[in-house]
């Protein structure tokens, strides 16, 4: 038994908790650390209100679109939301569930945003789940000491443009609740991702 599974049923058990529904809960959390976490994606990018296609750049942009970067550039202002796509593969013979997640994003080692996601999460038993993390930023508030055509770069570079690499990391701490309490994974589960 991991020391996790140990800990948390002893928490249980010394409060009272322990029911077989939450001994249930309990084994479903720590089943997480049996889980592997990887990248699938990351997709639905919009910068400027602008929908970027897989591999899309500067130069695909019509007029318009290219009139409206110009101005961001000018207002130093690049919004941007993405969604980062995680794969989560379950081989345990029982579910794996959380009730939330918190989790911080950063790109090229910069921290985007540190939240909290309050959608629940079941893998079922010996199966694969995607779970998708949406993500709103402002560049050039994010990179304000880069060159404008750095940033724009950086944006694109999400969408899958050539041009440098991009670094995606992610933290991700689950939760389960029972009863009127949340108990969190006591440490973050860490991935990197390079886009190259």
């Amino acid at each position: 038994m991991s020391k996790l599974k140990r800990t948390l049923i002893i928490l249980f058990v010394t409060a009272g908790l322990a029911s077989c529904d939450v001994l249930t809960q309990v084994a479903q959390m720590a089943n997480f650390a049996n889980c592997t976490f990887d990248f699938n994606s990351v997709n639905h990018i919009e910068m400027l209100g602008i929908n970027l296609s897989k591999g899309m750049s500067r130069e695909n942009l019509n007029i318009s679109q290219g009139l409206a970067l110009v101005n961001a550039i000018s207002n130093r202002s690049l919004p941007v939301t993405f969604n980062v796509n995680l794969d989560v593969s379950n081989p345990n013979s029982i579910a794996a569930s959380m009730a939330k997640m918190d989790y911080i994003l950063t790109l090229n080692g910069k921290q985007v945003v540190s939240t909290t996601m309050n959608n629940s999460v079941n893998v079922p038993a010996k199966s694969n789940s995607m779970v998708t993390i949406p993500v709103t930023t402002d560049l050039f508030q994010l990179f304000s000491g880069e060159s404008a055509d750095a940033i724009v770069n950086l944006a694109f570079k999400l969408a899958g443009a050539s041009s440098n690499p991009v670094t995606v990391g992610l933290q991700v701490k689950p939760y389960i609740t029972v009863g009127n309490q949340q108990l969190a994974y006591p440490n973050y589960i860490t991935l990197n991702k390079t886009l190259q």
